[in-house]
This record gives C-alpha cells, sequence and structure tokens, in this order.
C-alpha cells in the first residue's frame, strides 16, 4: 500500500503559500465546501484553506476546523496548524474517532514545535483507532523519534549553520544548493516572485520554478544571482533540483509539469558544458517515465561505476517515495533503475540524495526524527549500506531540514532548512526553505553540562552562562543557554580560548568554574556537572488564573488627572507582554477603575483613557497584535472585594470580603487607612476573555507593595512627557518607533498618518463599511509594506510590491464586514514594514477604528 505524507509533491515546493483565488460573488455555502474540497484534492492548500475558513465563518460548522488545521499543516504553518487542532479537540473526547487521521497530524505539528509529550499523547490516541499498517508505522515511528530526541539540545551539534545572505534566500523558498567544481558557483532553485503565486502550470511571465546560479565574491560574498538561459530553463516548464557530475561538465535536474497544482510529470535532464556555458538540455535515457515520477538527480559511484541517485514513486518501491540508482552507459543513457532497499528506504517518504566519498546522505520522514524530516547518512562498503545515522543537532531541528551537499573534505556544504530563523517568509516562519552553508572544524571541542541539586536530584529551569575569558576578565559576548525541558546543556568550544562556566537556578545560589580549550591537540569533548545549594529565602509562589478572572497589576499608576503610561508602570506592563508572549492565543480585557473621589461622568471617562492608554502601551511597545486586546473604562462602579491574600498583605487592616465601597471607606478610622483604601481601588485590571482556560503565573512579580498616603498614586514631582527622540518627524505612539533613539529613527521610514483612529459609528448588523487610511512618508530612506494583519472582518487592499521614496503618500483601502459582531469594538490593522529595529523586530505601524452595533 503507498501512502505518501509529503506536504506536497517532490518538486520540493513544499509548503509554497499559493494565491487564493476565492468563489468570487458566492454566498453559499455548498459552493464554497465544494470548491474548498476540489482545491484540496488537487494540493490547492492555500485556496482551500481560504474556502473552508469562508464557509466557517458562515455556518461555524466545528466539522470544519480540522480541514482548517490541516490546511495549514500542509503549508507548514506549524504555529496555525497548533492553535487549529487544539480549537477542534478541545471538546473532543479522547473516544471519539470520527477525526482520528487529524490526531496523526496534530501529533506530528506538535512535534514540530517541541511539544513532545502533547505529541506523544495525540499519536498514542491515533493509534488506539488506527487501522492502517502504513500508518501505524509512521506514528509509531514519530512516537519513537520524540522520546529520543525531547532532551536533545538542538544547539549542541559539531557544526554551526549560515544563513546565505538575502540575496539568495528570499520569502520564498530554495531548493537543492549545489556547489561547482572550482566552488565558486552555487546552482538552486527558486521562484522569481515576491508576491504569492499559483503554482500550476508555468508561464512566460517568470512566475516559476528555475535553476539560479550564484557567484562567489573576491571576499567570499555571493553576488546577486541570476537564473540560467533558455537551455536549462525551458519557458512554460518548472526547472528544479540541479546537480553537477564530479567534474563539474555536466548538469543533471529536473523539468516538472504541473496539472493544476500537482505534479504530472517529473522527468530528469542532462546538459553538458560548452565553451558559450550550458548546452540545450535532453532527457537522460533508461530512467524517465511516463508511468512515474523522476525526481532529485545526483550523480555518485557503486561497484566502481557512475551511477545517478534519484527519487521515485515507481511502483514497487517501499512506501511514499523511495531512492533509486541507475549506472551510467554513457552518451546520456543510464541502465535500468535498482532500489537502494530497505537500509535506505521506507514506508515513508526517503528524498535529497546527494553521494560524496562513498556516504549518502539523504532527507527523511520514515526513521525516528527530531521533528519534520531529519537528514542522514549511510557509508557504503562496497557491496552494501550501513545502517541510516541521524545526522544530529545542527544539521536537523524540530521542522524540516533535507537537500545537503558536502565538498572538499567533507567538511564544507549547503543544505536547506524551513527553520525560524534570519529568513523572511511568504507566508510563516515554518512555510519556507532557506539555504543554509556550513564548515565542520577538524578539531573541535564541546562542553555538556549537566545541573543538579545538592540532593542529586536533575534541576530543569536553570540557566548556564558561557563567557570568554581573559585574566578573568570578560571578552566580548557570551552565551546563555535556559531551558524548562531538562538539564543538560551542550556548547560548542573555540579553540585557545578561556571560558567561565556559570550556572544558575532560580531558588538557588549560583556556581561558577573555568575551563579551557589551549593547546588541543585533537578533539575534545568536556564535561560539568553544577551541584547547586538551596536558597532558602527564594520559594516563588505560582497561582493559577481562571477564565473571566480579574487580576489587578498593581503598579499601573497615572498623574492626577492624566492618562499617560507613567515609566514607573511599564514593569507590570513588560510582565503582562511576557505573559501573552507565552500565552499566543490569549484574549484580555484591560479594565481601568478610580476611586470615588470625583465627578461619576468624569471618572467613567478618565478610566476608559487610562485604560485605552494601557493597551496602546502594549501594542505599540509590547507588539502584541490589538486584536488581542479589549479595554473598558469602570470609573467608581466597582469598588474592589477584598480577598484572603489581599487581607493579609495589609497586615489584616480590612478583612477578606470587605467591599471597599464608599460608605464603608467613609466609616473608616483614620486618613492614612483611607488612602490605602482608595489606593486599591485606583487599579487596572486584565481578564482572560479568549484562549487557554488558565494560566500560571509566578505571585511576587504580579504583587506589590500595598502604599500609604505618601504615593497615592499621585505624582510626587511634575509629570514630563516623554522624550522627543527624532528630529526628523513626530513619532506616534501607535508606532514601534515611538520612544527609540534618534539614531535609530534616522535610519528607518517614518509612515505619517492622516489620521489613526476612525469613529464608524452606529453600523447595521450585516452591513459593510468602506473607507481609506493615507499616509506618507516622512522619513528620510525608502519605506516597503511587507504584510498588513487584521481581524477576518476586515479586509486591506494595498500594493505591498510600492516602495515609498520619501515624501512619497500612499493609501489602505479598508472594508469592514460588520456580519460577526453583535457588540461595539475597537479593531486594530497591524502594518508591518521590510526594514527592521536593530533588534530584528519589524517597523510596525498601527491603525484602528471603531463602531457600535445597531440590529438588522
Amino acid at each position: 500500500m503507498r501512502i505518501t505524507f509529503t506536504l506536497s509533491a517532490l518538486l520540493l515546493l513544499l509548503g509554497l503559500p499559493l494565491v487564493a483565488q476565492p468563489l468570487a460573488g458566492s454566498s453559499n455555502e455548498e459552493q464554497l465546501l465544494a470548491a474548498a474540497d476540489s482545491a484540496r484534492a488537487t494540493y490547492n492548500w492555500t485556496v482551500a484553506l481560504d474556502n473552508y475558513r469562508e464557509a466557517y465563518d458562515k455556518n461555524e460548522d466545528e466539522a470544519l476546523l480540522p480541514l482548517i488545521a490541516q490546511m495549514n499543516y500542509e503549508l507548514r504553518d506549524v504555529a496555525a496548524t497548533i492553535r487549529g487542532y487544539t480549537r477542534a479537540f478541545r471538546r473532543t473526547e479522547a473516544s471519539d474517532t470520527t477525526n482520528n487521521i487529524h490526531r496523526f497530524y496534530f501529533g506530528r505539528a506538535l512535534k514540530m514545535d517541541e511539544q513532545y509529550d502533547e505529541a506523544v499523547t495525540y499519536l498514542q490516541n491515533f493509534l488506539q483507532f488506527n487501522q492502517d499498517t502504513v500508518l501505524d508505522y509512521l506514528a509509531r515511528t514519530e512516537i519513537e523519534g520524540a522520546r529520543m530526541y525531547r532532551d536533545v539540545d538542538r544547539e549542541s551539534g559539531d557544526v554551526e549553520l549560515e544563513f546565505l545572505d538575502r540575496s539568495i534566500n528570499t520569502v520564498w523558498s530554495e531548493y537543492s544548493p549545489v556547489l561547482s567544481a572550482d566552488g565558486a558557483t552555487l546552482y538552486y532553485a527558486t521562484a522569481d516572485a515576491s508576491a504569492a503565486i499559483e503554482f500550476t502550470d508555468a508561464n512566460d511571465d517568470g512566475q516559476y520554478v528555475r535553476v539560479y546560479r550564484a557567484t562567489r565574491g573576491e571576499e567570499g560574498e555571493w553576488e546577486d544571482p541570476e537564473p540560467l538561459g533558455r537551455e536549462v530553463n525551458r519557458p512554460g516548464v518548472h526547472s528544479a533540483n540541479p546537480s553537477l557530475s564530479a567534474d563539474g561538465r555536466r548538469l543533471y535536474y529536473n523539468r516538472i509539469g504541473m496539472k493544476s497544482n500537482k505534479v504530472a510529470e517529473a522527468k530528469i535532464y542532462l546538459s553538458d558544458v560548452g565553451d558559450d556555458g550550458w548546452k540545450s538540455g535532453n532527457p537522460v535515457g533508461g530512467i524517465n517515465s511516463d508511468d512515474y515520477l523522476a525526481l532529485q538527480p545526483a550523480t555518485g559511484e557503486l561497484f566502481g561505476e557512475e551511477v545517478l541517485f534519484f527519487v521515485s514513486d515507481m511502483a514497487g518501491g517501499f512506501g511514499g517515495y523511495d531512492i533509486y540508482y541507475a549506472t551510467y552507459r554513457g552518451d546520456g543513457r543510464y541502465a535500468s533503475p535498482v532500489n537502494l532497499g530497505e537500509a535506505i528506504n521506507t514506508v515513508g517518504d526517503d528524498m535529497t540524495p546527494f553521494y560524496f566519498d562513498g556516504t549518502l546522505y539523504w532527507s527523511t520522514n520514515g526513521l525516528p526524527t527530531m521533528g519534520g524530516t531529519d537528514l542522514f547518512y549511510s557509508a557504503w562498503n562496497g557491496s552494501n549500506w550501513s545502517e541510516a545515522t541521524n545526522m544530529g543537532p545542527g544539521f536537523n531541528s524540530s521542522v524540516d531540514d533535507q537537500s545537503l551537499s558536502v565538498y572538499g573534505d567533507g567538511l564544507v556544504g549547503f543544505m536547506t532548512s524551513n527553520r525560524p530563523g534570519e529568513g523572511r517568509s511568504v507566508k510563516s516562519k515554518t512555510c519556507c526553505d532557506d539555504i543554509y552553508g556550513f564548515e565542520i572544524p577538524t578539531i573541535r571541542a564541546k562542553l555538556v553540562v549537566g545541573l543538579f541539586s545538592e540532593d542529586r536530584q536533575p534541576l530543569s529551569n536553570g540557566t548556564i552562562e558561557l563567557q570568554p575569558i581573559r585574566n578573568g576578565n570578560p571578552l566580548g559576548d557570551g552565551t546563555q543557554k535556559s531551558r524548562d525541558d531538562g538539564n543538560r546543556f551542550d556548547f560548542g568550544l573555540s579553540l585557545e580560548t578561556e571560558y567561565s562556566v556559570v550556572a544558575s537556578h532560580p531558588g538557588y545560589y549560583p556556581d561558577t568554574v573555568e575551563i579551557n580549550t589551549l593547546g588541543l591537540v585533537e578533539s575534545k569533548d568536556y564535561e560539568q556537572v553544577f551541584f547547586l545549594r538551596l536558597d532558602p529565602a527564594a520559594n516563588p509562589v505560582y497561582d493559577t488564573i481562571e477564565i473571566e478572572e480579574s487580576i489587578a497589576l498593581e503598579n499601573i499608576l497615572y498623574d492626577l488627572d492624566k492618562s499617560d503610561i507613567r515609566p514607573d508602570a511599564e514593569g507590570d506592563l513588560r510582565v503582562l507582554t511576557a505573559l501573552m508572549e507565552e500565552y499566543p492565543d490569549l484574549v484580555i480585557e484591560l479594565g481601568s477603575h478610580t476611586d470615588f473621589r470625583g465627578d461619576d461622568k468624569y471618572n467613567l471617562n478618565l478610566s476608559k483613557r487610562r485604560a485605552d492608554s494601557a493597551r496602546r502601551w502594549l501594542i505599540a511597545q509590547g507588539g502584541i497584535a490589538a486584536a488581542r486586546i479589549k479595554f473598558k473604562g469602570y470609573g467608581e462602579t466597582q469598588p474592589i472585594v477584598v480577598s484572603e491574600r489581599l487581607a493579609e498583605r495589609t497586615g489584616n487592616v480590612f478583612s477578606a470580603g470587605d467591599t471597599l465601597s464608599e460608605p464603608y471607606i467613609r466609616s473608616l478610622a483614620g486618613n492614612d487607612v483611607k488612602e490605602i483604601a482608595h489606593q486599591l481601588n485606583r487599579r487596572t485590571e486584565f481578564k482572560v476573555l479568549e484562549g487557554p482556560t488558565s494560566i500560571i503565573i509566578r505571585r511576587d512579580i504580579i504583587e506589590r507593595a500595598i502604599e500609604g498616603p505618601e504615593r497615592n498614586g499621585l505624582p510626587t514631582a511634575p509629570a514630563s512627557p516623554p522624550a522627543r527622540t527624532d528630529s526628523i518627524a513626530p513619532i506616534n505612539p501607535m508606532s514601534t518607533l515611538y520612544g527609540k533613539p534618534a539614531a535609530e529613527v534616522a535610519a528607518l521610514p517614518i509612515l505619517r498618518f492622516d489620521q489613526r483612529k476612525l469613529e464608524l459609528g452606529a453600523v447595521k448588523q450585516g452591513e459593510q463599511r468602506s473607507f481609506t487610511y493615507t499616509f506618507t512618508n516622512t522619513g528620510q530612506v525608502p519605506a516597503k509594506i511587507m504584510l498588513i494583519q487584521a481581524c477576518d472582518c476586515t479586509t486591506v487592499t494595498h500594493d505591498n510590491s510600492r516602495v515609498y521614496q520619501p515624501g512619497d503618500s500612499g493609501t489602505l483601502e479598508v472594508v469592514f464586514d460588520s456580519s460577526s459582531k453583535d457588540t461595539a469594538e475597537i479593531i486594530g490593522i497591524d502594518v508591518f514594514l521590510e526594514q527592521t529595529h536593530p533588534t530584528g523586530r519589524p517597523v510596525t505601524e498601527l491603525v484602528e477604528y471603531s463602531f457600535s452595533i445597531t440590529p438588522q
């Protein structure tokens, strides 16, 4: 039985987002579902995803949730897959077999996110009801990989990968990097596009996969790549998977035809080199067939003869895609293909072969892996292949790693991976492959650290800092690693270097040792075990916060009659930012309260402004999406009810259950106690509205000292507005440039919007409203919008390929659909620029619109 679980059809167009073609002018749910099912059947994952989402928005049929999650899985959007399946399975009993296959996909996605224990749980549950022998093998293999690699440090490998610069790595995937015989030219394949396109049959406008080459400059940098000529990249056909013969005079590659979004034909072609470059390609003889796909050619040697390795789905294999070889007969012809056998091939997909000096490298998902697809190797002894060996951390990650090629002495080479990193991607952090280079040192040093308590118990949640030193003084920046899922830490060490190693753990005294790699003449592994002593003064307590429970952030204080966030309030807001980053599905309400002193209407408006001010800080400074934060002002209408914990913290001045209402406070004896009561009422709270049913937070992080009247939430000195950080143009607080140093702002574009907040007023439910935001680049450098995000009710139209020079203006066209809304709301639109802060975070501008809803 042949079941294939590649995330695409072996073009190695793995998970490329396609342009969506929603059903024009249709609101018929049956038509939407038919279009989605048709797109799914032809591998058009993005079109299927958009139509399933639109159908779900209309009928909220929870049976569509697993399909939506699966489409994100096929597009290699790991985070969206996990969010989708979490929603799909939240009410599903363990005995429910309706969506059992989706437990398999969910388990794989959790494993790619390094949630190994959760992955094993779903995969084991899948096995209870599964009747398919191939899926049984694959699920058990995934479980074995999760258990083998859950405690492996991903950064502990002997190899350090180097991200090739953005002249080569684009927002799309790059495939199959190979180096010329002289080491001066890199060949690879990619699509020449800067926005989502549809990968159906190729066309003549440049939107298809082609083979490129990049030349190494005098200082080792890669110059701008260029596609090969029409001799190789024939118009109207996808050309991919380049490979070179050992002498560099023959170029092998695929020409691939598509039917809809599915690979219909894949054949191997060969071009010889001439005086003017590569000659016109011809199909190799003896391998290609109309009955199967022949992909990913790679030259090699077996039994003393030249062979060509390749990947195929021809009948008679072990499962998915297998690796074959064919012996070269000369003049572009090969003998009949031979399967490499069970030492290499599995019931999964075995792909991307590369042969070097008696060793075959390839990628597979049919063996125990760290996450998705891993790189393996096997040595040829003249008659047999050795047992497949995982290439370990560094080469492999929790996602998909493949297309490895090695050169020289086998210590330098290239590979591709969709691991999150320096690359920009057209859809998600894990959707697309980038090319990485590597060089393995001939002599290496490695440090393995174990962290234990003094009673010899393993300590997770610890931190190890590795700091280069000279004469006991630090040299530059060190390396720090923390982990919450184990107590082993692996570091690669530089040669001829002294180090300080510092071990720390919350609640324990730190410890330090020094090691060095001076004078090494051979590779060495260092081992260091720390036994930390318990610090009795540090025993943090954790609280569980349930959904709809209000938690006071007691240090968000405001100056009298003002709503600006004071500097001493930012600590709590940073804590809340970290909490929302830890729980990415969390949606909260920020509610602000006042004491009873002052006019009711004044207090209500003031509290509303203060809650909005805290919300805008979280968006602009914390980088939290606007849609995840609601806000509300309560004025003096909800005096605090004293909890047992709060009574204890106030020295039992108040009793548990006391409501600090106006009559209660007026009955208190002494102004000091009254002022404490007023302070407790003047609070900003957050409440969990959506996402996890409970979250865990350290009590000492959210609690602050209860202060007396000398503080009282009022200014102790005249408050000053935030300092201006630029002399170029005013920066709006709804921009991530707000508050940044002048030197940093000067090097970035500044978008000034004519208005950032629009009030639509009353909108009838089901009505659509169209409006625009106009902006001008008032900075000194060009601006380019990379991505615009808003809720599903909001459609934003903008040409993201346009570059705005200083002084240029542009417009965002917005359509608001109120069909799913039944209450008043503020909607945020996040505009991400391609330009980034020095931290690597994109410059982001926020605009908003608000509305109230009236019934139809």
